[in-house]
C-alpha cells in the first residue's frame, strides 16, 4: 500500500511539471510573437513612410514635370499662334503728311477681323482715284499721370481715373462710298496699349490705345495692333504736337490743333 501511494505522488508531481513547462513555454512564445508583430509593424510603418516620402517626392516630380510641360506647352502654343499670327499678319502702313513724313504700321488681324480687312483694302485699293483724300488724324488725348489711379473715382469723366484725358490718338477713313464699317467679332475685354480698335458702333473712325482700357469693357472691335517700334512715333504725336482742349465738349475732348493727313499702302505691296 505504501508503495501505491508513492506512485500516485510521483504521478501527480510529473504531470504538475509538464503542465508549468507548457505554460511557460506558453509565455515565451506569447513574447515572441508579440516581438515579432512589433518588429513588423514598425518595419511596415518605416515602409509605408518611405513609401510616402517616395510617392511625395514623385508626386512632386510629376507635378513639376506637368508644370514643366505646361510651360513648354505654353511656349509652344504662343510661339506657334505668334508664327501663325507672323504667316497671317497684313501690315498696314498710315503715313502722315508731315515734316518729316511719319509711318505707324499696324498690323491687321485679318483672320479676326476680316470685315475690317475687306474694308481697309478698299480703301488702299481706291485711295489714289477719290477716296480717304480727307482721312485725317486729329484726336490727340494724352496718357494723365493718374491713369488709373484708385486715389481718383472709377470713371471717365469729370476728372476720373479714366480721363479726360483719354489716352488714345483718333482718325477718321473718311471716304464717299461708305459711311459705315460691318463690326467683326473681337471684342477684348481690356483694350492693351498699341491696340487699333473702330471708335464705336459702325464708325469709320479708329482710334490707337497709348494705355490699357479696361474701363470700356469689350464694346470696341480691336482689329489691329500698332508694331512696338512705332509706338514711340505715336507717344511722340501727342507729346510734341500743339492740342487744343474743347472745354465745352460732353465729354471733354482733346484734338490736334492741326490734323494730320494720311495715305494708306500695304507693306511690302
Amino acid at each position: 500500500m505504501r508503495i501505491e501511494r508513492n506512485a500516485v505522488t510521483t504521478s501527480s508531481a510529473t504531470t504538475w511539471h509538464r503542465i508549468v513547462a507548457s505554460l511557460f513555454a506558453a509565455l515565451i512564445m506569447l513574447f515572441m510573437i508579440s516581438g515579432l508583430i512589433h518588429f513588423l509593424s514598425s518595419s511596415g510603418n518605416k515602409y509605408d513612410a518611405n513609401m510616402i516620402r517616395r510617392g511625395d517626392t514623385k508626386i512632386a516630380a510629376v507635378e513639376s514635370g506637368s508644370t514643366d510641360s505646361a510651360k513648354r506647352d505654353d511656349i509652344t502654343s504662343t510661339t506657334a499662334e505668334q508664327s501663325n499670327n507672323s504667316d497671317n499678319q497684313h501690315i498696314l502702313s498710315l503715313t502722315l503728311d508731315i515734316s518729316p513724313p511719319t509711318k505707324i504700321r499696324i498690323a491687321v488681324l485679318k483672320d479676326k477681323c476680316p470685315k475690317a480687312y475687306e474694308f481697309l483694302s478698299f480703301m488702299v485699293e481706291n485711295q489714289q482715284q477719290t477716296e480717304c483724300n480727307p482721312c485725317t488724324i486729329y484726336r490727340g488725348e494724352p496718357v494723365p499721370t493718374y491713369w488709373g489711379s484708385k486715389d481718383y473715382p472709377d470713371r471717365y469723366f469729370d476728372k476720373g481715373r479714366w480721363g479726360p484725358p483719354y489716352a488714345l490718338v483718333q482718325g477718321g477713313l473718311v471716304n464717299s462710298k461708305l459711311n459705315t464699317v460691318e463690326q467683326d467679332n473681337h471684342r477684348p475685354k481690356v483694350l492693351q496699349r498699341g491696340m487699333v480698335a473702330w471708335a464705336g458702333g459702325n464708325s469709320i473712325h479708329f482710334f490707337i490705345a497709348l494705355a490699357d482700357h479696361p474701363e470700356w469693357g469689350d464694346v470696341h472691335t480691336a482689329w489691329g495692333e500698332v508694331l512696338p517700334e512705332d509706338m514711340s512715333v505715336v507717344d511722340a504725336l501727342v507729346k510734341e504736337r500743339p492740342l487744343k482742349v474743347l472745354e465745352r465738349n460732353n465729354p471733354v475732348l482733346t484734338n490736334f490743333v492741326e490734323p494730320m493727313y494720311f495715305h494708306l499702302g500695304w507693306e511690302g505691296g
